[in-house]
């Protein structure tokens, strides 16, 4: 629990960023528990507030510090985008990783079945909207003209290419079209 941390604890920081990575620091310094929100709670009831402790690390030969971590937590998200995960035990950091190797198999796995969905949407939505059928069917024509184009420029091309050739080995060149006197 980060409330039992002590200076030189081992603390364990997950970057889940695009390359995942870990960092490891030592504690410096660990705060009193203080409750996260502080208030008077109504006359006649038990407060129940979320404890929280404010942790300093030293990563890397820098100073960091980790407030309002849940005191009797072993792991927390951190972060605005909770992008960072802490923890005190290298076991519920393990079990993170893993969790998130997991669910990235998952994800891997899945993308033929979402492949085959898009292909599925696109022929009801042409059965239900015939003009994005014909749409899809006109971008389609007009691509293939367009490559068709593309294909008899490049052949036109050769043609002439090749046509250049022929006159230069019969002794055509350009310089033969003008008159000899």
């Amino acid at each position: 629990m980060f409330q039992n941390l002590r200076p030189n604890s081992q603390l364990y920081i997950l970057h889940k960023e695009n390359s995942p990575f870990i960092e490891y620091g030592s504690v410096i310094n660990v705060s009193a528990p203080h409750p996260k929100y502080p208030m008077n709670p109504p006359i006649g009831q038990m407060p129940t507030m979320e404890m929280v402790v404010d942790v300093s690390v030293n990563i890397n030969g820098q100073n960091t510090n980790f407030q309002n971590l849940p005191a009797g937590m072993e792991i927390a998200d951190f972060g605005q985008n909770g992008n960072i995960v802490i923890s005190c035990s290298r076991d519920a950091m393990n079990n993170e990783v893993a969790m998130m190797k997991q669910k990235s198999i998952e994800l891997l796995n899945s993308v033929e079945y979402h492949q085959n969905v898009i292909a599925s949407c696109d022929k009801m939505l042409n059965l239900l909207n015939p003009e994005f059928a014909a749409k899809q069917q006109q971008d389609k024509e007009i691509a293939d003209l367009k490559g068709q184009m593309a294909e008899m420029s490049r052949n036109m091309a050769d043609l002439m290419t090749l046509n250049k050739q022929l006159m230069e080995q019969f002794g055509l060149g350009s310089d033969t079209s003008k008159t000899k006197k």
